[in-house]
């Protein structure tokens, strides 16, 4: 027996963690992985409105915070801290959202959205409908700070959990 799978073994009353093929974050068409670890990826969000706006997902199939191990929710805090800290260092956001939903694609996945005064959907949410549809003169340099946040985080999220 693994290591790995002694750390995962639970005694919660879950459903099979196993990937599905009907999952689009199990078996993704296409996504930009910016890090991977043993629990977690971390992907660009590829909205582009919104320069760094990432998804963290979970690499096994979860649908509830309260179904992961010990491991996985000490790394997701973790790596949502220090995403949440190079984030707001690099792209000097007005503000930061931490989301997670689930309710179109019951998956654990979290979005973290950096978000700014003049965004398009500012201060409403992303799925909300769009508030202005000016392009603020500050995107061209958001997109480039959010192009170094993404060159950083592969070694930022890899010192946060090993």
């Amino acid at each position: 027996m693994s290591i790995l799978s002694i750390l995962m073994k639970s005694d919660k009353d879950e459903p099979s963690s196993a990937l599905r093929s009907d999952c689009s974050l199990c078996v993704p068409e296409k996504e930009v992985v910016i890090w991977r670890g043993a629990f977690w990826r971390l992907i660009d969000a590829g909205d582009t409105s919104i320069p760094g706006y990432l998804r963290l997902i979970v690499n096994r199939h979860i649908t509830e915070l309260s179904w992961l191990a010990k491991p996985e929710r000490e790394q997701l805090f973790s790596l949502l801290q220090v995403i949440d800290e190079s984030m707001r260092q690099e792209l000097k956001p007005t503000k930061i959202n931490i989301a997670s939903l689930g309710n179109q694609v019951p998956h654990m996945h979290w979005h973290i959205i950096p978000r700014w005064h003049d965004d398009p959907y500012f201060p409403q949410s992303l799925w909300s409908t769009a508030q202005r549809d000016t392009v603020s003169p500050e995107q061209d340099a958001r997109h480039q700070a959010a192009q170094r946040l993404f060159a950083k985080l592969p070694k930022l999220c890899a010192k946060a959990v090993y």
